[in-house]
């Protein structure tokens, strides 16, 4: 079995045990004593730490290799966490123009939590998805497609980050934000590189739930949808200028990338079962259920 399709077979694996693991351990009588908060950060670290460990044992590959554990330098710090606040305005937009025909399933979630401590929800919400997402997706997934092509792989990683979210309200904005971090990783060689803006991603929406005028703002009486769609535009239009600064100077630190390229005769290709297999739960769990917003 070439790499590509061992990676695809995990990917379903992956998938299967993503969407069953919360309902499995629900059954469980102790977690259903636990706060719901407390409950999801298990159900994240089960579902993706279990097929990890898995995939270690099977593969006999090196973690540090696959996850890429390798430190970024101080100025490509500086700039991946310029990039993890400029990349904001454009994932606004996208997601409030998906809301706009779909429910935020994100916003959802995040209702849910009302009521929970800062730190509980900056786990459950920032830092145990920016960690094990990681690993997960620019980890073992963008190692494991390398030999499609540095492109190709930044490319069905990114379409995977994208189908994870099990929506079609995230699916967008999951992967445009999947494509740059798959980039940024390859550039630099360390998963640091999208562990951390994906962290100041989501810590941003944690800290304004918590900001004192939060409240006064879900209270006040919003403009419509076209009025919102257009402020969010402008947002992310005026923000451009500043990502292409942050990715010309990424790119000037950065100039070499080192692109995989497979051989003649070694291509190896994406689509497969396992793949299908995937796609199919994707439309499932993550389309069917939203169709009814449409109509």
């Amino acid at each position: 079995m070439n790499q590509t399709k061992q990676t695809n077979l995990f990917a379903l694996i992956f998938f299967i045990f993503f969407i069953v693991s919360g309902q499995l351990l629900y059954l469980l009588p102790v977690m259903q004593e636990i706060p719901y908060v407390w409950f999801s950060c298990i159900v994240q670290i089960v579902y993706c730490t279990i097929p990890i460990i898995g995939y270690f044992i099977w593969t006999k590959k090196n973690p540090k290799e696959v996850f890429r554990l390798y430190p970024l330098g101080w100025k490509n710090l500086l700039l991946i966490i310029a990039f993890g606040f400029a990349i904001q305005p454009l994932m606004r937009f996208l997601s409030f123009f998906t809301s706009m025909f779909f429910p935020n399933v994100a916003q959802e979630y995040a209702d849910a939590l009302e009521g929970t401590g800062f730190v509980a929800t900056l786990i459950t919400m920032a830092i145990l998805p920016a960690l094990l997402e990681e690993l997960s997706l620019r980890g073992v997934f963008l190692s494991g497609y390398r030999r499609l092509g540095t492109w190709k792989a930044i490319f069905c990683t990114a379409l995977l980050f994208g189908f994870l979210h099990m929506n079609p309200q995230q699916f967008p904005y999951a992967f445009f934000a999947g494509l740059f971090f798959c980039f940024l990783v390859e550039r630099t060689g360390s998963i640091w590189a999208s562990i951390i803006p994906h962290f100041i991603i989501n810590a941003t929406n944690v800290i304004s739930m918590f900001l004192p005028i939060s409240d006064e703002i879900t209270a006040m009486e919003l403009p419509g949808n076209t009025t919102l769609l257009l402020y969010t535009g402008l947002s992310a239009f005026l923000s451009l200028p500043f990502l292409g600064l942050i990715l010309f100077a990424f790119l000037k630190t950065n100039p070499v990338s080192n692109p995989y390229t497979p051989k003649n005769g070694t291509a190896e290709r994406f689509l497969s079962l396992p793949i299908l297999g995937v796609f199919t739960l994707f439309i499932i769990f993550g389309i069917v259920p939203y169709l009814s917003y449409l109509f």
